[in-house]
């Protein structure tokens, strides 16, 4: 089973979308918080010089879990755990 971290935040509408998603496909994950737990933003700005949520660790890779300039969708969604 794969170890997932989810860096997150409220304000974000792709999170939720992704969030919503992994739920429903009974994803596990670790909900990180980075509005709620500063040391979390600080965590995802060092590891990939950017603060945008969500991003994702999948089993010690890090890997930005949005489609930069388009809307959530499922078939991105599959595409990140089927690396």
């Amino acid at each position: 089973m794969s170890s997932i971290l989810l860096y997150s935040a409220d304000f974000c509408g792709d999170c939720r979308a992704l969030r919503a998603w992994m739920d429903r496909e009974g994803i596990v994950y670790e909900l990180r918080d980075i509005r709620k737990h500063p040391e979390y933003a600080a965590e995802l700005a060092e590891k990939t010089g950017k603060e945008g949520v969500p991003y994702l660790v999948i089993d010690g890779a890090w890997v930005r879990g949005y489609d930069l300039g388009k809307p959530f969708s499922e078939t991105f969604a599959r595409a990140l755990f089927n690396r």
